[in-house]
């Protein structure tokens, strides 16, 4: 795990992360403020927030299985959330529809990726605050320094929870994906045709 960390450090810095992820950002004409801090919120901080227990993260993954359609065109299989994949998305249509048939293997992978990925909350804000710094000098697509001072004072009031996707972006994209690390991304990719 110490090494996982490391390597994570070194490659995900805050400048290499928005150096990466802003250009997604830019060429999603529904990307918000609410989507760059989850994004970043992720790709700092892993999946820590969204596992309570395991039961509770089975029936929350088994209760979307059941309503996955086929995916869409353009839906990215493995969505990277830092340059050098070291975490990514596992976005469940284009997973299952290419041979992902059993749920209990995203569950264990998810569950590992969990206690694998361990990070401080001055991870996040440390990136968070150089992407405020960087729309204060110039503004991203739809993601503007307004934006991100006013979602900044009330997630700052909060402590920094993980939050949800913005209502445009749900509505264009449906997100139904899980967060996994490089390793378990590697051992899933065995169980696909």
């Amino acid at each position: 795990m110490y090494a996982f960390a490391l390597a994570l450090l070194l490659t995900c810095t805050p400048t290499a992360l928005f150096d990466f992820a802003i250009p997604k950002w830019k060429a999603d004409k529904n990307v918000r403020i609410e989507d760059a801090y989850k994004w970043t919120y992720q790709a700092t901080r892993g999946v820590e927030h969204a596992v309570p227990d395991e039961e509770s993260a089975r029936k929350w993954l088994n209760d979307e299985w059941q309503t996955l359609r086929n995916p869409k065109a353009n839906e990215l299989f493995w969505e990277p959330l830092c340059p050098g994949g070291e975490i990514v998305r596992l976005n469940l249509r284009p997973y299952k529809a290419h041979g992902g048939s059993n749920p209990d293997d995203v569950l264990e992978a998810f569950l590992a990726s969990s206690r694998e990925f361990k990070a401080t909350v001055s991870s996040f804000t440390d990136a968070w605050m150089e992407l405020g710094e960087r729309l204060k000098k110039q503004s991203v697509g739809k993601l503007d320094y307004k934006g991100w001072a006013r979602l900044d004072a009330e997630m700052k009031a909060k402590n920094y929870p993980a939050i949800h996707h913005s209502k445009k972006y749900e509505k264009a994209h449906h997100p139904a994906y899980r967060i996994l690390t490089q390793g378990e991304k590697q051992k899933l990719s065995a169980h696909l045709k």
